[in-house]
C-alpha cells in the first residue's frame, strides 16, 4: 500500500465512513491512519512513530505485532484452515484445557464467542438459563459493551439513552458498597457482573474485604458471580486474572481484548459446569458462527503463555511507572490533583474536563498515546504494554514533563 496523508485520506475516504465521527477525530487533532506497528511502538502513514500507553484498552497489552504471537500466527495460517462452530480440533481443545487450568477454583467449562460485549451477552443469558430468573445487578458507572445485553449495563449518557428501551430487569448497585448490594440482592437475582476493578470510569479500587462479602451474598441468594475480565484480566493487574488479584473465585469469567494476542479476535466465557445443566436438552441453544477459529485458538493460546512469562516483571515495571506519576503529580498538583494504581492500570485526575483533554491532545503531538474516560472527561487512564522496559518508561515520562510544563 502506498503512503497516504491526513488530506488524502479526508479527501478520498473519509465520505465512506461514518462522517460525523471523522470530522469530530479530525477537529480534536487525534486523526491517524495507520502505517504499521512494532512492540510498544505505532507509526502512521507519514511515518510519525507513538509509544502506545493504552494498548487499545488491552488488545495490545502484549506489544504490536509480538514476535512470540506473530510466530505461532503464521505457523497457524500455514498449518490450520477456520475451521467450524459445528466440529472440534485439537487447537479449540489446547486452548479450552489451558483456560480450565489456569483460571481459579471450579471453573472449567469455556464458551467460544468473538468480541467481550458478545461474551457478556452470552454470559448472561447463561445465568438466566441455569438459574430460571431474570434480574441482573451491574456497578454503577459501568462499560460492558455496546450491545444488547451489554448495553443495558452501560451508565446512563448519550452511549446508550439513544437506544432506550432497553432489555428489562437490570438494577444498578453502587461499585464497591457491600451493603448496597446486600440491600439489593435477593433470591430473584440471576446474577451480577462487576470488574475486578472498575475500568473504563475512574479505576477505582473497591475496598478489601469487598470481593469476599460479594461472594458470600451470591452464595446466600443462589445468585451467579460473573467477572469481566476483558481488561482487567490477561496480566493487566499484575495477575493473570483480575479476579486473582482478589483471591476471588467467580461462577462466570469473561475474557476478550488482551485474550487476543493482539493478532486474532477471540473471546470466551468461561463457566463451572454446574452453570451449564439447562443446557442437556439443547446444547446448541445459542452459538457464534465466527466464535473460535483453529488459527485464533492457537494464538490465544501463545498469548496466554506469554502473558504468564511476564507476570514476574510487572512488578517493579509498574512500581517504577507508579514512582514517575506520583514524582509529576506532586511538582505539578495545580493540573494533576491525585493518581491511582492498580498492577498495570493507572488513573489520574486533572483539574477539570478541559485539562485532561488538552493534556492527551498535546501528549500525542509529542509521540504519545493515551486514554481519558468515557465518562469523565478529566480522568486519564493509562495502560501501559506489559512488555514495556525502562528506556520507554523514562521517554513517557520526559514527554509527559514536557506537556505539563506548557500546561503550566
Amino acid at each position: 500500500m502506498g503512503k497516504l496523508d491526513r488530506r488524502q485520506f479526508l479527501e478520498r475516504y473519509a465520505q465512506y465512513f461514518n462522517a460525523n465521527r471523522v470530522e469530530t477525530i479530525n477537529n480534536l487533532g487525534f486523526l491517524f491512519i495507520e502505517g504499521g506497528a512494532e512492540g510498544p511502538y505505532f507509526f502512521d502513514s507519514e511515518g510519525n512513530k507513538y509509544l502506545d500507553m493504552w494498548c487499545m484498552g488491552g488488545n495490545f497489552s502484549l506489544g504490536r505485532r509480538n514476535p512470540a504471537i506473530m510466530s505461532v500466527a503464521e505457523q497457524a495460517l500455514r498449518e490450520e484452515e477456520f475451521g467450524s462452530l459445528f466440529f472440534f480440533s485439537e487447537a479449540k481443545g489446547m486452548l479450552a484445557e489451558k483456560l480450565a487450568q489456569c483460571t481459579p477454583g471450579r471453573l472449567k467449562t469455556t464458551h467460544p464467542v468473538v468480541t467481550g460485549a458478545e461474551a457478556i451477552d452470552l454470559s448472561i443469558k447463561l445465568a438466566r438459563g441455569c438459574s430460571g430468573r431474570a434480574e441482573i445487578l451491574y456497578a454503577d458507572q459501568a462499560y460492558h459493551g455496546c450491545t444488547g445485553f451489554a448495553l443495558s449495563m452501560m451508565a446512563q449518557g448519550e452511549m446508550r439513552d439513544f437506544a432506550e428501551p432497553l432489555v428489562p430487569e437490570f438494577k444498578e448497585v453502587v461499585y464497591g458498597d457491600a451493603e448496597d448490594l446486600a440491600a439489593k440482592i435477593s433470591e430473584r437475582t440471576a446474577a451480577i457482573v462487576l470488574e475486578a476493578v472498575r475500568s473504563d470510569a475512574d479505576g477505582k479500587v473497591p475496598p478489601a474485604g469487598y470481593f469476599d462479602e460479594v461472594r458470600r451474598l451470591c452464595d446466600q441468594t443462589g445468585a451467579k458471580l460473573i467477572i469481566d475480565e476483558v481488561v482487567c484480566g490477561m496480566g493487566r493487574l499484575g495477575t493473570l486474572w483480575g479476579c486473582q488479584y482478589w483471591d476471588l473465585e467467580p461462577d462466570m469469567l469473561v475474557t476478550a481484548k488482551g485474550f487476543c494476542g493482539g493478532v486474532y479476535p477471540m473471546a470466551a466465557v468461561v463457566t463451572r459446569p454446574e452453570c451449564l445443566d439447562f443446557f442437556a436438552e439443547s446444547p446448541y441453544r445459542t452459538i457464534s458462527s465466527f466464535g473460535w477459529s483453529n488459527i485464533g485458538a492457537r494464538i490465544s493460546h501463545a498469548a496466554l503463555e506469554e502473558t504468564e512469562r511476564l507476570l514476574p516483571r510487572l512488578g517493579l515495571l509498574g512500581d517504577s511507572i507508579e514512582s514517575g506519576l506520583a514524582t509529576l503529580q506532586q511538582r505539578y498538583p495545580a493540573i494533576i490533583k491525585s493518581m491511582r494504581r492498580a498492577g498495570m492500570m493507572f488513573a489520574m485526575d486533572f483539574a477539570d474536563e478541559s485539562a485532561g483533554m488538552t493534556f492527551l491532545a498535546m501528549l500525542f503531538a509529542h509521540g504519545v498515546l493515551a486514554v481519558a474516560s468515557s465518562q469523565h472527561l478529566e480522568i486519564v487512564k493509562l495502560y501501559p504494554p506489559l512488555i514495556l522496559e525502562q528506556p520507554e518508561v523514562d521517554l513517557f515520562f520526559e514527554r509527559m514533563e514536557t506537556v505539563l510544563k506548557q500546561m503550566s
